[in-house]
């Protein structure tokens, strides 16, 4: 009993005991997309997810696995300048982080307007490395 006691303290303190750290390393991690994007690299955008990744985009899809990157493709033809901004991180426990983050994007044609909208994320450690799980952007 006592060693189930402290099993679910310990669980407990991991769960949202995000640090400065993480939301520093969540921050990089969409630094690098955002730079993949201006490069127009699909490729490594998806490589920033899972093998086993789900999209919920505000189209009411859902998108996984092998084909994210060809929708990251229809996304980044559309569109320029994209800026990811973390605001809340919380470490769900040591394998899964939760992010909340604005998003910013200039769309493209003859009268470019300014987007913004909100994301929330579910960070899931695979081989030692963050990688999107969960992404739900509108």
């Amino acid at each position: 009993m006592r060693a189930i006691i402290l099993g679910l303290i310990t669980a407990l303190s991991v769960a949202g005991a995000a640090s400065a750290d993480d939301k520093s390393d969540i921050q990089a991690l969409n630094d690098a997309f955002s730079a993949a994007a201006h490069r127009g690299d699909t490729a490594a955008m998806a490589a920033l997810y899972a093998p086993d990744a789900v999209m919920l985009p505000p189209d009411n899809s859902v998108v996984t696995g092998p084909a994210i990157e060809p929708y990251l493709g229809r996304l980044e033809k559309g569109a320029a300048n994209l800026k990811l901004t973390t605001t809340d991180v919380v470490r769900l426990s040591p394998d899964f982080i939760r992010e909340v983050g604005v998003a910013s994007f200039d769309t493209l044609g003859d009268k470019p307007v300014n987007v913004k909208g909100t994301y929330v994320v579910v960070w899931k450690r695979v081989g030692g490395t963050w990688k999107l799980w969960t992404d739900i952007f509108h």
